[in-house]
């Protein structure tokens, strides 16, 4: 897909994008303006006391950091919360305070982050703090009391000895003076004698000392300890995105929601848009392109050319088609048949063909303009005649007055022939128009048009000299051989109507190949009821002129519709 079909379904989609956006930014804004303001505070516990050790091993770093997972869990059970809860007498549950509460690993490391959201700031500090401890409290990191014992025993001993300590420091101290002063040999041996045993004493002491130190820094030093590096302090401002934030993150987001979808259904929609889509599709030469107008409830009446401004855009189309029509002639001056048809019912096909018939008399051409179509015959009402006798009339009942088959009375089709041929060939308010309507329902539509009596008198009407082209509205292809076996009979140029929005490529390739079938290719194609946009999209500055009969015509379209122009 390419980049300016992205942004053609942006801009044709546009109404439906702002509108999600707004909605779920109005939403968000009303969600979030109706919620407290949240806080958030985080304390930090250290697992594992190898940070203090100078030499720590990595079988002590390694069990620390697979025992933070673990104390991650432990911060959620409901002994934890509970105690929290009692301590701090919240009003909350164990469930809602474990909402409250997140737990994350620093990665690669053994500390473990305690976060906690609330509506009230000191509170939220205090829940986080209060939670650390008593995860210390109901982790087995205490010492058992034989081991408290010991290491209040082994610091008492220690208190002693470092009480004897300064004692014999001082003895030594004055053995020491009385040494540097006496001269008596038998002093000096006698002070040699005690200053030696002082110094034995103090090396004792000193090394039980350093004994009962080691004792109690082993029982202090556990793998399976929890110590507080960071306590929580009270937040001073809101956590998260502010409204506004959250209102534009949503707004964004219900818009490329949109998007997407918007695209998927485009994805998935196989109908043909516009008349570069019917070319691809088909293969054949678009005859024209017949923009919307009238409205949906409009009678067929009301949907002719001649109801329409001259340099409306629909009736600029349809004097293209009969423009085009020529040309794709090989000889101009050769007199035509054509006929009409589409993939499937209620495509345009019989307006399309009225209309079509309606420029060429216009342009003045004598027209003869035959509803073949048997079945839900619609010309008599797009005209307004009586369809009691019609071409059902001419394939089953003898036209002549003496009920003989007729022959051609001259090269010329005369206004007062005969009262049943006169009956059946309907003048219209269009000079140079007339009209055959389809007359009764037979029971066998596919067998009498493709009967050697409508070729009969198709051969018959060529050779009138009042009459230049013949348009024969068949039905739909798809749905009954009607007008494939009519185009065989009659050597007919096939005209191929489509819908723009309606008609799938499918449906088209495949009446395209129906009539490849009989020998009968599509002579070109009417592109129906597109939206100018479409068009736009795909022709950059068409409708140009019709741009400036909207603004003189009025009323005036939206200015979206000329965006792609």
């Amino acid at each position: 897909m390419e980049l300016l079909q992205y942004i053609y379904y942006a801009r044709k989609w546009s109404w439906l994008i702002l509108i999600a956006a707004f909605v779920g930014g109005a939403a968000t804004f009303i969600v979030r303006s109706g919620q407290p303001s949240t806080y958030q505070a985080q304390a930090v516990l250290a697992i594992g006391a190898f940070i203090e050790a100078p030499n720590p091993n990595s079988a002590e770093i390694n069990t620390g950091i697979q025992l933070a997972q673990t104390y991650a869990e432990l911060v959620k059970t409901r002994p934890v919360l509970q105690a929290t809860i009692d301590e701090l007498d919240l009003s909350l549950t164990s469930e809602e305070l474990r909402t409250l509460v997140t737990v994350r690993i620093l990665n690669g490391t053994s500390l473990l982050v305690i976060v906690v959201q609330y509506t009230d700031p000191v509170l939220t500090a205090d829940i986080a703090n209060t939670l650390t401890q008593q995860l210390i409290l109901n982790s087995p990191t205490n010492l058992t009391p034989e081991q408290e014992a010991q290491i209040v025993l082994a610091n008492a001993q220690i208190d002693e000895l470092n009480v004897q300590l300064s004692q014999l420091r001082v003895q030594l101290e004055a053995v020491n003076e009385r040494l540097g002063t006496t001269n008596d040999p038998n002093e000096v041996t006698q002070l040699t004698v005690e200053r030696n045993t002082i110094v034995d004493q103090i090396n004792l002491a000193s090394s039980t000392i350093a004994q009962f130190s080691v004792n109690i820094t082993d029982l202090q030093r556990r793998t399976n300890s929890l110590d507080i590096v960071e306590p929580a302090e009270i937040p001073v401002n809101p956590s998260g995105t502010s409204i506004l934030s959250n209102t534009l993150i949503l707004a964004v987001a219900a818009a490329a929601v949109t998007f997407g979808a918007v695209l998927v259904i485009e994805y998935l929609d196989d109908t043909i848009k516009s008349s570069m889509e019917a070319a691809q599709t088909l293969a054949s030469p678009i005859l024209g392109v017949i923009m919307r107008f009238g409205k949906k409830d409009d009678t067929y009446p009301e949907r002719l050319v001649t109801n329409l401004p001259p340099q409306s855009p629909a009736a600029e189309g349809y004097r293209k088609v009969r423009t085009n029509l020529f040309f794709t002639s090989p000889n101009a001056k050769q007199k035509r048949v054509y006929v009409v048809t589409s993939p499937g019912a209620s495509e345009g096909k019989s307006v399309t063909t009225s209309n079509l018939a309606v420029t060429m008399a216009l342009a003045g051409l004598h027209v003869l303009l035959i509803d073949a179509d048997l079945r839900r015959p619609r010309l008599h009402e797009v005209f307004g005649l009586n369809n009691d006798v019609g071409l059902t009339s001419l394939l089953f009942v003898n036209p002549s007055s003496n009920g003989s088959t007729p022959k051609r009375p001259s090269s010329k089709i005369p206004d007062t022939a005969s009262v049943n041929l006169l009956e059946i060939l309907h003048s219209t308010d269009i000079p140079r128009l007339r009209v055959i309507t389809s007359g009764f329902t037979p029971s066998n539509p596919s067998e009498i048009l493709g009967s050697a009596l409508m070729q009969h008198w198709i051969e018959e009407f060529l050779a009138a000299s009042n009459i230049d082209v013949i348009l024969i509205d068949t039905p739909p292809c798809l749905m009954v051989a009607d007008s494939s076996i009519l185009a065989s009979t009659t050597n007919a140029d096939v005209i191929l109507v489509v819908e723009a929005g309606r008609t799938r490529r499918a449906a088209a390739a495949k009446a395209r190949e129906e009539f490849e079938r009989v020998g009968r290719p599509i002579t070109g194609v009417v592109v129906n009821g597109v939206n100018p946009i479409d068009e736009y999209y795909h022709y950059y500055g068409y409708g140009y002129d019709y741009a400036g009969y909207y603004q003189e015509q009025g009323p005036k379209p939206p200015k979206w519709r000329f965006w792609l122009r």
